[in-house]
């Protein structure tokens, strides 16, 4: 970043005087394991370490420091920086999740910056990944760094405002007063996981070379101003997931006049958004950048022209038919007996949507698997220099949404053998079911509306696609071979992917469907061969 402090500000109000910076990425931290007794510890994401193999550790640690907020030039440019606040006390908490012994470890670790869009801590990092980051022995962090998070965990993790509060005071001092605090936070808190001081949260002998910091939607956008603005040469890579432009460095009003604020401060009491090519991600970092973004995120990406092509350190991808959300399913929501009396069953996050789910970390699209191979093949650019491959982008309709094939499904993209080889129509989005409790529905709403849906395809479309059983499986596994052989698929998804199409017996037990009216669905089986047939004609003619 480049700090620029123009002199108008030093005749600005005491409170906007020009400051000395002070605090800056390698300050200080302090580190200490999270009180016990006090409440129980809110542990983002739904895939438990206990679940997994290899014996993860996990540990939660209360870290504070003193941190600069930033804002920009009254024109604002997006890595020149204008000093706002010096030494803004911050406090937060982590979780570190790391393998049980340090011969284990392969000194990668990611930062997760969790999710706030709930108004409580989330880990879409996490969860489509767990079973890669453990396998590979990297060491996972995640961190509160949105005061709308800290909000919820002081106020003893209340959830949804309904259910009783879980943490007790166990959170009390924690403290980010200024969401733009968050950035510089993050700088100093990998430069302490990289460090050797005594109270570092990762024990010693576990030596860390590689730091990636990741983020969905939101956070996502906070990776992208974070990467752009912030770099930090103890940095060695990011991983943007969902998110097409930048967050705001801090939440100050907008300079900007609106219908909400018709009248706002003046600069610099007001911050400047950055705007057009400023409001996209850097393509000529020092190090990489992985930008993956879900069917669901493909209209507005192109919509703000973000669509930006590949550099030396720089992808990105759009991944066909995987949808925004990475929860998993068979997570309860809001426990029995709290809705409509005591004998109500709970609301699971299935029954929230009106079509059935298709989530990244569920399928039956499964993106995690996508973005596993992007995670492998950005730490082996960091490592071996080797460049990850390019992806195809997903083709629009005139009227800028997703131009989908005969059979439903999106054209273009990176393609999973769910979609090269469909068994459904899948889209990146879903709706909220009516019956939700209304003061559910907003929430739960844009829960649903990011969230992929599945219609499966009638036995008279299946017997005019696959003859049997075996052709199914014999198609499925070509086409995850081409995408192992692309980049794109690792093979433990390979194999994953082959075992289940061979448990699923989509014709049915006598391999044939139904017959009738096949040829309703000739013209469409037609296309979609073609398309298929051109597909990997593409794929064997690259290097």
């Amino acid at each position: 970043m480049r700090l620029v402090v123009p002199l108008l500000i030093a005749t600005l109000a005491l409170a906007f005087a020009a400051p000395v910076a002070a605090g800056g990425p390698t300050a200080p931290v302090t580190s200490t394991l999270a009180p016990e007794g006090l409440g129980e510890s809110f542990v983002p994401g739904v895939r438990l370490v206990s679940e997994l193999p290899g014996g993860y550790v996990e540990e939660e640690f209360i870290l504070s420091g003193a941190a600069n907020n930033y804002t920009y030039a009254e024109l604002p440019v997006r890595d020149e920086l204008v000093l706002l606040q010096t030494d803004v006390p911050w406090t937060t908490r982590i979780i570190v999740r790391r393998p049980p012994d340090a011969a284990a470890f392969n000194g990668t670790v990611v930062i997760e910056w969790w999710n706030s869009t709930a108004q409580f801590d989330t880990a879409p990092v996490w969860d489509p990944s767990a079973e890669f980051f453990v396998r590979e022995g990297w060491i996972y962090v995640g961190v509160t760094n949105s005061p709308t998070s800290i909000g919820h965990l002081v106020g003893g993790c209340r959830t949804f405002g309904l259910l009783p509060p879980t943490c007790g005071t166990r959170y009390a001092g924690l403290s980010i007063p200024e969401a733009g605090v968050a950035f510089e936070m993050g700088s100093q808190i990998a430069n302490k996981l990289k460090g050797n001081d005594a109270d570092r949260p990762i024990p010693p002998g576990y030596d860390v070379e590689r730091i990636y910091h990741s983020g969905q939607s939101q956070q996502g956008g906070s990776i992208i101003t974070y990467a752009t603005a912030f770099h930090f040469p103890i940095n060695d890579g990011y991983f943007v997931q969902a998110a097409s432009g930048a967050r705001p460095i801090n939440f100050l009003p907008n300079c900007e006049p609106s219908p909400d604020n018709p009248s706002p401060p003046s600069y610099p009491a007001c911050t400047p958004r950055v705007q057009g090519a400023d409001a996209l991600v850097a393509t000529d970092l020092p190090v990489p950048l992985v930008q993956a973004m879900t069917e669901t995120d493909v209209p507005r990406a192109a919509a703000r022209g973000s669509r930006q092509p590949d550099s030396e350190n720089f992808r990105y991808y759009e991944m066909a038919g995987v949808a925004h959300t990475h929860v998993h399913k068979n997570v309860e929501l809001i426990p029995a007996g709290f809705l409509g009396g005591p004998l109500a069953p709970p609301l699971f996050l299935e029954d929230a949507c009106l079509n059935p789910l298709n989530t990244g970390a569920d399928g039956p699209v499964f993106g995690k698997y996508l973005q596993n191979a992007m995670w492998a093949n950005l730490d082996r650019q960091v490592k071996q220099g080797i460049a990850p491959p390019s992806g195809e982008l997903i083709e629009l309709d005139a009227a800028g949404g997703i131009a989908r094939g005969p059979l439903g499904n999106a054209i273009g993209g990176i393609r999973l053998p769910a979609l090269e080889v469909p068994i459904a129509s899948y889209t990146g989005v879903n709706l909220v079911d009516p019956a939700v409790p209304l003061f559910l529905q907003s929430l739960l709403g844009l829960f649903c509306f990011l969230t992929g849906s599945s219609a499966d395809f009638d036995d008279v479309t299946l017997a005019t696609l696959y003859q049997n059983n075996d052709d199914y499986v014999s198609d499925v596994h070509a086409a995850a071979k081409d995408l192992r052989r692309d980049g794109f698929l690792l093979q433990t998804a390979v194999n994953q992917i082959v075992a289940d199409a061979e448990a699923a017996d989509v014709m049915g037990e006598d391999g044939c469907g139904s017959g009738g009216g096949a040829a309703l669905a000739i013209l469409p089986l037609a296309w979609w061969r073609s398309r298929r047939a051109i597909g990997r004609r593409q794929r064997e003619g690259r290097s």
